[in-house]
Parts: structure tokens; C-alpha cells; sequence
């Protein structure tokens, strides 16, 4: 049985739960601050976590958390990575793309993930060597991603709030003709994972590691692959927090193409 398994159910719950929690705040006024990188937190952000963080407590693993920063456990192998609210200018902004995600991650290497998108009530979910799953309307589906063989037929999803105009002149250099926007890394990473889109990049150094362990797992154990802006694997470094070379999700069969026309478009990594 693979690591992650003996959790699943648990973590599924809890997501749940947590979802629950952030909708109770959407149409409802409440506090927004700003945090020193000025990225914004609600108090809806920390209602999640609270949940998140009391469930997975008494579990063995540590945890490493968005707001509460890295709480110790019993082993120093394995820690639980959680996003109370990705997304959360979507969440204020109310386009219902926003999502609770929680990742296990096993001696730096993601094994478990579950995002959750209350708004949509669309839960995805993947163990390492196990596919990947959504739950939605009180089905499960195993999900794959599409394949595509050619950059022109690609769907390139674009950050709604974070599309810079780099990231804009790398869209015109890949030759994509299909752009969507859409908020919440969770759920872009988990539309590809579906097939509905095939390409995410992000060109920048501020995403934390809790954008990406979850729905990591999900894209791979759905065919999908997730690299950083040089063709590297991911680096989940415990201390820094941060994934420091940029990210980028693909459902396609182009890598290196993608990796090449980014290595010669972007500077500062």
C-alpha cells in the first residue's frame, strides 16, 4: 500500500470540511489583510487552516501550512503541505475558482494529493502509482489528460491576476491559439489533469510550496508532467518555502519544445 492511502479518507474529509468552512465567509463581510509579500488573507483563510491543522495534528507526519509556517511531527520524512484558500483573490473576487488543497510530501517527493473547489463541489484526489480521480455530483471518475502531440492545438491556461506581459510574449513565441483564464494553481494543474486544458506556466519565484504539492500529484498520476521554467524537477525546500525556478504544468507531449521556448524567454532564474 502506498504511503499515502491509509490517509486518503481522512484528508478527503477534512478538505471537505474546510471547503465548508471558507463558503460560510463568501457572501459574507469579513476581515482581508495584507500580507508582507502583499498577497491578500481573509479570515477565511485561517478558518480553513485551523480545521486542517487540528485533523492532521495527531497524525505523524509534520506539517508545513501557508499561514501557521511549519509545525514539527513525529518523523522528519514525511510532512503534510497545506493550502487553507489557493486562490484567494478569486475567493474575494467571487469567480468560485478558488480551492483547499493538502499534499503529502515523503522525503521531498510529493505522494499524496487532494484539491477541493467548494464553489465548483469538484474534488480531485491521487496516491502516488495509484491515477488520478475527481468526485463530482456523487460520481468518481478516473481522469486523464488529453496528450495532444501539437503546441498549436494546446488550451494554455492564463493566471487571471498574475499573467505578466513576459508571460504574454512566451504565449505568442509557443504558438498557442486557445488562451483561458482562470484562478487557483489547484485547479489550473487539475483542468489539465481532466483534459480540458493542457499548459500552466508561472515565471515567477513568489509561489510557495503549498501551491503545488497537491495538485503535483494529481497532474503526474494523471499522464501529466510538472516541471519548473528550465525543465527541472520540482524542489519542495522545507526552509525556503518557495519554488524558486517558476512552474510550469503540461498534458501534452511537448516538453522540451515548451522548456526550450521558456529557457529563451525568460531571465532571472
Amino acid at each position: 500500500m502506498s504511503k499515502g492511502n491509509e490517509y486518503l479518507e481522512e484528508v478527503i474529509g477534512l478538505t471537505r470540511k474546510a471547503g465548508a468552512e471558507v463558503l460560510k465567509y463568501y457572501d459574507k463581510n469579513y476581515s482581508i489583510e495584507a500580507k508582507k509579500d502583499d498577497s491578500p488573507v481573509t479570515e477565511a483563510d485561517y478558518a480553513s487552516e485551523d480545521i486542517l491543522i487540528s485533523g492532521l495534528k495527531d497524525t505523524e507526519p509534520g506539517m508545513v501550512a501557508e499561514e501557521a509556517g511549519r509545525v514539527p511531527g513525529e518523523t522528519q520524512e514525511s510532512y503534510w503541505i497545506v493550502d487553507p484558500l489557493d486562490g484567494t483573490q478569486d475567493f474575494i473576487d467571487k469567480t468560485g475558482e478558488f480551492s483547499v488543497m493538502v499534499g503529502l510530501l515523503v522525503n521531498g517527493e510529493p505522494t499524496l494529493g487532494v484539491v477541493f473547489a467548494p464553489a465548483r463541489e469538484k474534488l480531485w484526489y491521487a496516491v502516488k502509482g495509484g491515477g488520478a480521480y475527481l468526485l463530482e455530483g456523487g460520481t468518481e471518475s478516473r481522469i486523464e489528460v488529453a496528450g495532444k502531440g501539437n503546441l498549436e492545438d494546446y488550451v494554455l491556461i492564463a493566471s487571471r491576476n498574475h499573467f505578466s506581459p513576459r508571460d504574454e510574449a512566451v504565449a505568442d513565441k509557443l504558438g498557442v491559439q486557445d488562451i483561458i483564464r482562470m484562478g487557483s494553481l489547484g485547479i489550473k494543474f487539475c483542468a489539465i489533469a481532466e483534459g480540458r486544458a493542457d499548459l500552466v506556466y508561472y515565471t515567477t519565484d513568489r509561489l510557495g510550496i503549498w501551491d503545488c504539492c497537491a495538485p503535483q500529484v494529481i497532474l503526474e498520476e494523471a499522464g501529466g508532467e510538472a516541471f519548473d521554467v528550465k525543465g527541472r524537477g520540482l524542489v519542495y525546500d522545507l526552509d525556503r518555502r518557495r519554488m524558486a525556478h517558476g512552474i510550469v504544468g503540461i498534458g501534452g507531449e511537448n516538453r522540451r519544445e515548451v522548456v526550450k521556448i521558456l529557457d529563451s524567454n525568460i531571465t532571472g532564474f
